[in-house]
């Protein structure tokens, strides 16, 4: 519908995510000629003024967001198009930017962290997120406080580099450490870290203390020495597979997810092979695959031996393949055991949410929306966890 003022979060982790940004910018501009556009996020901060034959008013970028009322000021009162975009300074500094309320009423994400220095070949994301920097442990924990008094049982963090947490003087691990304390919040989940940031007291804090949620999404990328080294990850697939076992020795239930690219360039048959076989060695509970999306920008962009869409397309179909066999046997050990669950919606005969390990469980009968429940698995039935209330 018409709007007077709309305001595109652009991305561009992908080509199709620059693809369909624009698309969405021009068809806007087509429809609604008078009305204003704002373009802000990572494609914005990467093209900056480059963007304004797209038809925005005015042009923002991933800094300055908390200022994006009283820029878009200015260009109420003329000063338009106008682009806000600057390079990240010698010394960005981490922008605040409160959420009171989320589009998921019994779970609610909180970002601690800005920015990523690593510069994989594949990715664009330090270009775009700047330099790394965090929130401070006092203000995130004095808004999980609040989110917590507001009914939110499980708070998810998420930043762009997460494991790298550190506001000068408190790491990950004392982050959350203090927030096991708040009494009110009953789950503390993880979003994303890397495998070389899960150290030791991190599993320790994770296997003494219930709130922390048993899942882990530990990003692997390739399973071949080979290509890991060519996206310059910082570790060898041996490395990886130990210290997975060490978690799963720690805490046997854990839940272990990763992303994993297919079809990097020059990756041949038989390192493909090696990742196949390496997936099987690490059985993930489940794996988010891409095929490797060519971006401009990066080194990996003008790597010689790029290969066709068809086969990235093949490789993602195995892994996938490969995949359902490992998540389904992973459900299958929670059969007769006892799992807590936040339920997140129910119908007259069922309630439906997601276990600490994320399991996905519809459990029998019609129990409170926002609440945890203690909920014994009784069987899976065509891929679906289904149990009962304690």
């Amino acid at each position: 519908g018409k709007a007077d003022i709309y305001l595109i979060n652009t991305c561009t982790v992908t080509g199709t995510g620059d693809k369909k940004s624009l698309q969405l910018a021009r068809r806007i501009k087509r429809e609604f000629p008078d009305s204003i556009l704002i373009l802000c996020g990572c494609l914005a901060q990467l093209k900056g003024s480059e963007l304004l034959d797209s038809g925005a008013d005015l042009i923002v970028g991933t800094q300055f967001r908390n200022r994006i009322v009283s820029l878009l000021e200015r260009v109420l009162d003329g000063e338009r198009p106008y682009c806000a975009v600057a390079p990240f300074s010698e010394h960005p500094f981490y922008e605040p930017l409160h959420v009171t309320s989320h589009q998921d009423h019994t779970r609610a994400v909180m970002k601690i962290q800005e920015g990523c220095q690593n510069h994989c070949t594949y990715c664009i994301i330090p270009a775009v997120r700047g330099p790394i920097r965090s929130r401070t442990l006092e203000d995130i924990c004095s808004e999980a406080l609040n989110l917590a008094s507001s009914g939110y049982k499980e708070i998810v963090l998420t930043g762009i580099h997460t494991g790298r947490y550190n506001d000068g003087e408190y790491d990950l691990y004392h982050l959350l450490k203090d927030l096991c304390e708040i009494e009110e919040l009953k789950t503390i989940r993880l979003s994303s870290i890397e495998i070389t940031e899960i150290n030791d007291s991190i599993i320790h804090l994770m296997k003494e203390n219930e709130k922390l949620a048993h899942h882990l999404h530990i990003p692997v990328q390739t399973c071949s020495n080979a290509i890991l080294k060519a996206m310059r990850r910082p570790y060898t697939i041996e490395e990886y597979i130990d210290r997975v076992e060490f978690i799963r020795n720690q805490i046997p239930a854990i839940s272990i997810s990763t992303d994993l690219i297919v079809g990097f360039p020059n990756e041949s048959e038989k390192e493909f092979e090696e990742t196949l076989e390496n997936l099987r060695k690490i059985a993930f509970s489940f794996i988010h695959v891409f095929p490797y999306s060519r971006k401009a920008g990066t080194l990996a962009e003008k790597m010689e031996g790029h290969i066709e869409p068809r086969i990235k397309k093949e490789r993602v179909k195995q892994v996938m393949e490969l995949e359902k066999n490992y998540t389904g046997a992973y459900h299958q050990t929670f059969i007769g055991k006892k799992v807590k669950v936040l339920v997140e919606k129910n119908d007259d005969r069922y309630s439906y949410g997601y276990s600490r390990e994320y399991i996905y469980t519809r459990i029998e009968g019609n129990l409170e929306v926002g609440e945890l429940y203690d909920v014994i698995v009784d069987r899976i039935e065509n891929d679906e966890v289904i149990g009962h209330a304690a």
